[in-house]
């Protein structure tokens, strides 16, 4: 039997940090389906990627190794050189509110926060030798955020959801910024997406409500990215590089 093409998104959540007991994250990502199934269309496989976000700077290295194509990453098992090409990513963290937020841009300097390891994010990081140096002050996905957010809003009229600008300024921000920059880096199209789940909230039903958010949000993603390459096509600046490849 010929299995049938499918698009593959990778998900990432954070563990527990600080004086937080728990980070719902981990069960939002848990709770969503391996596979989002859309009649007559290629369905979605979602990575859900076993190991999560610390508090801590150094797991900042591992954002380059999940968009280097590398199989190996995701199934340790595979031999090495196996390769796995990501459609798109949605990271995912908590806010301290009772509503979802879809985060529109990362920021490269501002930071001011002290992992669990003691460590303090650098607050400058695009000039010479510095982390990110070169790089813009702002990175933004290629999503349309706002288009995103009303699709929301008419599939879970009862969920709080909204977009914001300023996602903290915390090790989610930076989570963001880093993978935008890799992308950036490599002059691939930004398909990464940041949705913070309602940290306040850690029933079950809001874990349920949670993944619902992150599936609305990664159908959203793969349609906008559909059309991106349509359009590519139609102006013959397609290259399997930059765009879906399914």
């Amino acid at each position: 039997m010929i299995r049938e093409k499918e698009y593959n998104v990778v998900v990432t959540a954070c563990a527990p940090f600080k004086e937080n007991e728990q980070n719902p994250t981990q069960n939002v990502k848990l709770t969503l389906p391996d596979r989002i199934e859309r009649e007559g269309r290629i369905p979605i496989r979602i990575i859900k990627y076993p190991v999560d976000f610390r508090n801590v700077i150094t797991d900042m290295d591992i954002i380059p190794e999940l968009w280097s194509g590398e199989k190996k990453v995701y199934e340790p098992g595979c031999k090495q050189g196996q390769k796995l090409h990501i459609d798109a990513m949605l990271h995912l963290g908590m806010n301290f509110a009772d509503v979802w937020q879809i985060e529109k841009i990362a920021r490269r300097d501002g930071y001011d926060w002290v992992g669990d390891d003691g460590v303090r994010l650098p607050k400058h990081n695009g000039g010479k030798g510095r982390r990110w140096e070169g790089l813009p002050e702002v990175l933004t996905p290629v999503f349309d955020v706002d288009d995103i957010a009303r699709r929301l809003k008419e599939e879970l009229p009862n969920t709080p959801t909204q977009t914001s600008t300023d996602a903290g300024l915390l090790y989610c921000e930076f989570i963001f910024y880093t993978s935008l920059a890799t992308l950036f880096k490599a002059g691939e199209i930004p398909r990464v997406m940041f949705l913070h789940h309602a940290g306040y909230k850690t029933a079950n039903k809001d874990i349920e409500d949670g993944a619902k958010v992150a599936v609305s949000v990664i159908c959203s993603m793969i349609d906008q990215l559909e059309s991106l390459h349509k359009a590519l096509l139609q102006r013959h600046e397609y290259t399997p590089r930059v765009s879906l490849n399914p």
